[in-house]
């Protein structure tokens, strides 16, 4: 039975409307092509979910838990403090990331994920979220997890959206301790820790992350970096390596590998069950100095 039918679902109800309009509800713009390929691939898995090909199934209520986490959170940054209010497009990256179960263990089907997009479009906010949810509310004690980045002041970006989450809410600071001298936040309920790692300063194998922000992959020089990370979460049970990025100008790079492995998931030309993926782009062919077209990349 499709469960989305039964609870509030955004995700779902998001992804049938930019299906059928090609366009982002909240705002009436224009979606890139490759977005419009994620959301069909959460709408054709919701159609073949706990069958022997695909051994996962759609959990709402978890998508939804994680949305509502999201905004009771407070925006520190700014002339005043203000509520966190996602856009429909980064419900539905935030809540498909976490909604899609395994039938064999009812864990987290993607392990992996990818999403590419412009500046200033929120992406590391976003990985500020996910990462406090899971080392307080994620179900996992003594976890470790890890903002990592090619230099420590690109690492810390992400630990600092996570700290300013907790250090403007009086509530959430009773259950978290931010200890920026280290570059540590430790979630006193589940005993795990935060830390923002780089290269730099001396990031190796090793790491077992349930965990793992890896912020603007365009600036790494080669794999090294992922392989540390998303090679010590092999024995979990349960793990989120986040990939975000703008997408660079080197065709010989991780990045440009990595991007290109993404589009063919979304384009069905490859199978990765555990990978998330979302590229907000302009289509090939689109003319870049056309306003309208802009949206694609830049939907806020």
């Amino acid at each position: 039975m499709n469960t989305s039918a039964l609870y509030h679902d955004r995700v779902t109800v998001y992804a049938r409307k930019v299906v059928k309009t090609g366009r982002y509800p909240d705002t009436g713009d224009l979606c890139g092509e490759l977005h419009i390929l994620a959301c069909k691939r959460h709408l054709r898995d919701l159609e073949r979910e706990r069958t022997s090909d695909f051994p996962y199934y759609w959990d709402p209520v978890a998508a939804e838990r994680v949305l509502d986490f999201a905004e009771t959170l407070t925006l520190a940054e700014g002339a005043e403090p203000r509520p966190l209010k996602l856009m429909d497009c980064q419900a539905f990256d935030i809540g498909c990331t976490f909604g899609w179960m395994k039938t064999q263990n009812d864990k987290r089907r993607f392990r992996q994920r990818y999403k590419s997009i412009s500046r200033q479009q929120g992406k590391t906010m976003e990985n500020g979220i996910m990462g406090t949810y899971v080392a307080g509310f994620g179900g996992y004690n003594h976890g470790k997890l890890f903002t990592v980045a090619t230099k420590k002041r690109q690492a810390k970006l992400a630990w600092e959206e996570m700290a300013k989450f907790l250090q403007i809410d009086p509530d959430l600071g009773e259950l978290f301790e931010v200890k920026d001298y280290k570059s540590t936040i430790l979630a006193l309920e589940t005993m795990c820790t935060i830390e923002a790692l780089s290269r730099e300063s001396g990031l190796d194998d090793g790491f077992r992350s349930i965990f793992a922000s890896i912020d603007e992959l365009h600036q790494h020089k080669d794999n090294k970096i992922y392989k540390a990370i998303y090679n010590g979460t092999r024995s979990l049970p349960e793990t989120l390596v986040s990939m975000i990025t703008t997408r660079g100008d080197k065709l010989n790079s991780f990045c440009k590998e990595m991007d290109d492995y993404c589009k063919k998931v979304l384009q069905g030309l490859t199978t990765a069950e555990d990978l998330f993926v979302d590229i907000y782009c302009l289509d090939d062919g689109d003319d870049i100095w056309n306003e309208a077209n802009w949206s694609k990349a830049c939907p806020f």
